[in-house]
């Protein structure tokens, strides 16, 4: 999921830490690309159907999925083509903390497969391959058909032992890599120093990717890492509920008036915004006790003092038991995204070979039931490029050390902030005069 509304807050608040460049522009970089979000958008995007038909999963022979296989082994070739040496980082286990939001997951699973079975009955084809859509998921199965495959095209392949944007941040932080590749926003709440979207969209039409700069997006929000976070925890994370009623710019004022969470919550209005309990659980513990208390109060036979001597003793118990501090958890979530488990520098070597051409050529053929033209096409094209770009050029930026100035930096954003706040009065006075200026753009 990533972080809800971040990628709106920046392009609104911090333009100019994103660029739209052309995927060429990567050549020479090597790039950490999340496996399960690059397998996912194949899943959806390769798929069979015709215009009167629900679209479905490429398939082989004995029913097995291939849109994954076939989506990633072009893609892959594509980079190599462009110069790009991509790492591809597979998920661990979830975090604990996690458990809630894939609760959820499976929730809405369910709805979406009732959803998908009542547009079946009533022959509604759009529903069915909306709700198809929703029920993808790249399992075990797809992992590990991706992984054999991309061993055999020569292209490193990372486990994560958690969550595969920390991993790739790491990656980019320690300079192994250049950026992490996702559509999830939650690389940069993982540091990652560049984050690429758009580059594993399934669309090879579409050549322009997405650059955000985690320095430039913290410069024109105009807060610190720290308070960075707790921004992307009020947002919305895989890892915590939200403050009802608190959105993007809402957020971001709050945490530039006081700080961070904890300062929030003591100054926050609890008549407009619904603080969830798991934030203030020592709270909602010691509500709940005395709330416990008032109905054994009332239900104890005064009459029988022996009866209400135990029924004490029940109660320190109890408390007792109940001791532990309970740990608020906005702060887990913060843990989560500052020390985040990943594979120490000395555990990775990043090595890219050539591809094993016959070995890749059965599994495709005879495994996936791809043709065999196009597969022997696909794989000659992929040893070119490999031999073409084994030894790239270095880079005309790797010749400079670009010096930044934080004070000139600051005055820009300034600067630029200043005339977008100019454009939008403008905007709005136009408006108020005769609303002749909506009615252009409706055409338009």
């Amino acid at each position: 999921m990533g972080i809800k509304g971040l990628a709106k807050l920046l392009s609104d608040e911090a333009p100019d830490c994103i660029r739209e460049v052309p995927l060429s522009s990567l050549h020479g970089r090597k790039i950490a690309v999340d496996a399960s979000m690059a397998i996912y958008q194949f899943l959806i995007a390769v798929r069979s159907g015709g215009p009167n038909a629900a679209a479905m999963m490429l398939t082989n022979a004995d029913g097995d999925t291939t849109s994954h296989i076939q989506g990633i082994f072009n893609r892959t070739i594509r980079f190599i083509t462009e110069g790009i040496r991509p790492v591809y980082v597979f998920d661990g286990k979830p975090p604990q903390f996690k458990s809630g939001e894939l609760l959820k997951r499976r929730e809405k699973r369910l709805k979406a497969e009732e959803a998908l079975k009542a547009a079946a009955e009533s022959g509604d084809i759009e529903e069915q391959d909306k709700q198809s859509k929703r029920l993808v998921r790249a399992g075990t199965k797809e992992n590990e058909d991706c992984k054999r495959l991309l061993s055999l095209m020569g292209i490193p392949v990372i486990n994560a032992p958690c969550e595969a944007e920390a991993q790739a941040a790491a990656l980019a932080r320690s300079g192994k890599v250049y950026a992490t590749a996702t559509e999830d926003m939650d690389a940069l709440t993982f540091r990652t120093p560049i984050q690429v979207r758009k580059m594993t969209f399934a669309n090879a039409s579409k050549s322009d990717i997405q650059q955000i700069n985690y320095d430039k997006a913290l410069l024109g929000l105009g807060v610190s890492h720290d308070q960075f976070v707790d921004l992307c925890i009020l947002l919305g994370c895989d890892y915590c509920e939200t403050i009802r009623g608190i959105g993007p710019k809402t957020a971001l004022r709050l945490i530039k008036e006081h700080g961070n969470i904890e300062t929030i919550l003591k100054h926050i209005n609890r008549e407009k915004y619904v603080v969830p309990e798991s934030y203030e659980p020592m709270e909602a513990r010691e509500r709940e006790k005395a709330e416990n208390r008032k109905k054994k109060e009332e239900e104890q036979d005064t009459d029988d003092e022996e009866e209400e001597g135990g029924s004490r003793k029940g109660d320190d118990t109890e408390e007792k038991e109940e001791d532990e501090e309970l740990i608020p958890v906005y702060i887990e979530a913060r843990r989560l995204f500052n020390s985040h488990e990943v594979l120490p520098d000395s555990a990775i070597d990043l090595k890219w070979k050539e591809c094993q051409p016959e070995p890749l050529k059965t599994f495709l053929v005879d495994e996936m039931g791809f043709n065999p033209e196009r597969v022997a096409s696909s794989i000659e094209k992929l040893q070119k490029a490999f031999k073409a770009t084994s030894k790239p050029q270095a880079r005309m930026d790797s010749f400079f050390a670009v010096k930044s100035n934080p004070e000139l930096d600051a005055k820009r954003a300034a600067k630029r902030k200043a005339e977008a706040e100019a454009a939008k009065s403008s905007k709005k006075g136009a408006g108020k005069k005769g609303g002749t200026g909506g009615g252009f753009n409706k055409k338009r």
